[in-house]
């Protein structure tokens, strides 16, 4: 078997593997380079048609329409929140900056929009104005699920004037022919998505042991109900939540990627991309990742050097490598991953872009990455 073949057929049987052991009821995974797409393939009971929610791997793509706005000057990084929407500044938001927005060190990392708000933009404004802060803007890092995210589209939508969803399609999507990848599906289009399921067990005993808190199990389920809302709930589909509501294929996901390697439509000014792509702006600690700093750019989790990190879990013999992107990618690779098994990432050295999508939200999340770790670490040898 050819060295192009092996890793492919490899990658093929872990997934089948998560497929039929019922981890991942459904999964599509692609690999581009140059522009094209040299893997597409789909498993269980998905077709290449179908789409699936892409969660938090949503974020890159919003933020690259705010890396437009940034190129065409109409927002810089140091630009306040409230200069562009100044009722988002009262309980000390006047402060909170475009950058710090995108590095999620702005604050809020646990304030929501209650379902009867988050429908309309004038419910989210509201709900978003009333937001307190948890922390001092710009002195520390903890990841922003969604509330980021809906600040950046209100961002868009004061400065653009188009709603974000529109911008969106009108300002990359569209000049990118990346039809399938959508924000907002309407409710009369939602035939080819796939629906997520929640499988396995929550390691509660394991967690507790790791971080040394109590764990509510009642807790847990609750967040996994919302979470399985944004890709189950018609609704909350067509209104497209910008932290984490996309929907599309691995395959054009992977080729948006491409682009952000090569940007051939010139949809971006060059330094801004370059920024994005390639400027750890945020070195925080990544509680999430223990002993990890978060590596995030204006948008983007970057590799960055092999700094050792890794998770010992009681249960495991071996420690769990921390670093992201299987561990296979250069010090230049970037990309973000997505709650139920998505990523999505390129990496500019073997000029290589993936894309793994799945319907199941494996609540064993340390099994989870695990198992991308094996899926992913096969993809650097197509180089």
């Amino acid at each position: 078997m050819s060295s192009t073949k092996r890793p492919l057929a490899v990658i093929r049987e872990r997934i089948q593997a998560a497929v039929d052991e019922g981890v991942w009821p459904a999964a599509q995974f692609a690999v581009a380079r140059h522009n094209e797409t040299v893997a597409f393939e789909s498993f269980g009971d998905a077709r290449e048609t179908d789409r699936f929610c892409l969660f938090s791997a949503t974020k890159p793509i919003v933020a690259s329409l705010v890396w437009q706005l940034l190129g065409e000057d109409l927002i810089s990084l140091e630009t306040r929140v409230a200069e562009v929407w100044p009722e988002f500044g009262v309980h000390g938001k006047d402060v909170v900056t475009v950058e710090q927005v995108l590095l999620h060190t702005c604050g809020f990392p646990n304030a929501a929009i209650e379902p009867e708000a988050v429908v309309t933009r004038k419910g989210r404004t509201a709900r978003m104005a009333d937001w307190w802060l948890e922390w001092q803007p710009g002195s520390r890092y903890e990841y922003h699920s969604l509330a980021a995210h809906w600040v950046l589209a209100e961002v868009v939508q004061r400065v653009t004037g188009q709603d974000y969803r529109e911008a969106l399609r009108a300002r990359v999507l569209d000049p990118l022919a990346l039809e399938q990848l959508e924000l907002g599906v309407p409710k009369e289009q939602q035939g080819g998505l796939k629906p997520v399921t929640a499988t396995g067990k929550h390691p509660i005993e394991t967690l507790e042991a790791l971080t040394g808190c109590r764990l509510d199990e009642a807790v847990q389920d609750a967040n996994e109900s919302a979470v399985l809302a944004l890709a189950n709930d018609p609704e909350l589909i067509a209104m497209g939540a910008p932290g984490g509501g996309a929907f599309s294929d691995a395959a054009s996901v992977a080729l948006f990627y491409q682009e952000l390697m090569w940007n051939s439509t010139e949809l971006w000014r060059p330094d801004v991309l370059a920024d994005a792509t390639g400027h750890i702006r945020n070195t925080f600690p990544d509680p999430g990742r223990v002993g990890a700093s978060a590596n995030r750019s204006i948008g983007l989790v970057i590799a960055g050097p092999d700094d050792g990190a890794v998770l010992r879990v009681p249960s495991r013999e071996a420690p769990i490598p921390m670093r992201p992107f299987g561990g296979c990618t250069s010090p230049r690779g970037f990309g973000h991953g997505g709650t139920g098994g998505q990523s999505a990432w390129a990496d500019p050295e073997t000029g290589l872009s993936f894309c793994l999508l799945t319907s199941g939200l494996n609540r064993d999340v340390l099994a989870d990455h695990e198992r991308h770790i094996l899926i992913e670490s096969l993809v650097s040898r197509w180089a």
